[in-house]
């Protein structure tokens, strides 16, 4: 693995991975959007380091890791639950707000972008299997993602990242039939 730099939205949370890491690389999008001298930046490491995104679970957070794995090569995912990012007075959500095991947790499971697979996973596939379409989709969604550790989705992003991450549909079977066991035995035990 490259030397590694990490992306975050604002410089608390820089602070906040600094206690995580020692002597972290850290560069901060100052907030929601991405400007251009940062993402030039950026292009400029990827040559040498693998980019780590590590966002705020939130709407902003997606756009602007959206907007920079499009552009970049050597990009990697940290994803943190947002239940856990969310903070003390419950106003705000963000990377800044989750404890430090947490962060810790969450970046045991960092994501790589996976360009030499193909995942098999399709629309039609994920309506089959409750992932969309149904009354229960977004709590089966919220389970599969949370296993996975690909952060929250809807429907639409799931697809995409089911993709991005080269995930196939033996694996997402898997989740699922896990998840309905869990919840036979939740019910045997009720």
């Amino acid at each position: 693995m490259r030397p590694q730099v990490f992306v975050v939205e604002g410089k608390n949370d820089q602070f906040k991975l600094e206690q995580v890491l020692e002597h972290p690389i850290v560069i901060t999008t100052n907030g929601s959007a991405i400007d251009k001298d940062v993402m030039k930046i950026l292009k400029k490491l990827d040559e040498t380091h693998d980019i780590i995104l590590f966002l705020d679970p939130d709407h902003a957070g997606e756009r602007i890791r959206r907007l920079v794995a499009k552009e970049l090569t050597h990009v990697y995912h940290a994803f943190i639950k947002k239940d856990l990012a969310i903070s003390k007075n419950e106003k705000k959500i963000g990377v800044e707000h989750a404890s430090i095991q947490s962060i810790k947790e969450a970046l045991k499971h960092i994501k790589m972008i996976r360009h030499d697979i193909h995942s098999d996973i399709t629309h039609t596939f994920l309506h089959d299997v409750g992932l969309m379409g149904s009354k229960s989709s977004k709590q089966l969604r919220l389970y599969l993602c949370e296993r996975l550790g690909i952060g929250y989705t809807n429907a639409k992003t799931l697809y995409q990242r089911l993709h991005l991450f080269g995930i196939d549909q033996k694996m997402v079977n898997e989740v699922i039939h896990a998840a309905s066991s869990e919840e036979t035995i939740r019910t045997k035990l009720s």
